[in-house]
């Protein structure tokens, strides 16, 4: 009985993961012009995508949802995707989930010097931070003191 436990929560990992990732493309997708995104310009951008773009008011909180939660929702994402595929190794989970931050990290920092395409956003960080900060506490408080 506590195997099926277990092995629920890894696929609400799994689950989890996917809907951070779909959440940070759909936010994309509603309320952000795709115009300058790299993978367009590889690929035609789809017509339904003209349709489906909703404009928002420039208000402070509305920019943070359409501009921070993208990162996020796609750090989180990845965060959750290591903690699933590694969810009975914990020891090679937390240096898979170590080497994700740095990247991350990395790649938003590596925007000041345009080693990477995209606009550095201070607000980037500090948003990837929290959600790191959260997705910790959670890990801690509901799974790893459940399967001890």
């Amino acid at each position: 009985m506590e195997y099926f436990k277990i092995y629920e929560k890894r696929g609400v990992y799994g689950l989890a993961s996917i809907a951070f990732l779909v959440s940070g493309m759909l936010i994309y997708v509603f309320f952000r012009e795709l115009d300058n995104m790299i993978l367009f310009k590889w690929i035609p951008k789809p017509e339904f995508v003209k349709v489906l773009f909703i404009q928002l008011e420039p208000l402070f909180i509305l920019n943070i949802i359409k501009y921070n939660f993208p990162y996020i929702f796609w750090f989180l994402s990845g965060i959750l995707l290591m903690r699933f595929i590694w969810f009975n190794n914990l020891r090679i989970q937390k240096i898979y989930v170590f080497c994700f931050y740095i990247c991350c990290f990395a790649y938003v920092l590596f925007k000041i010097s345009n080693i990477f395409p995209g606009t550095f956003d201070w607000m980037d960080l500090l948003f990837m931070g929290i959600g790191a900060f959260l997705e910790s506490i959670l890990y801690k408080k509901l799974l790893i003191r459940r399967i001890k």
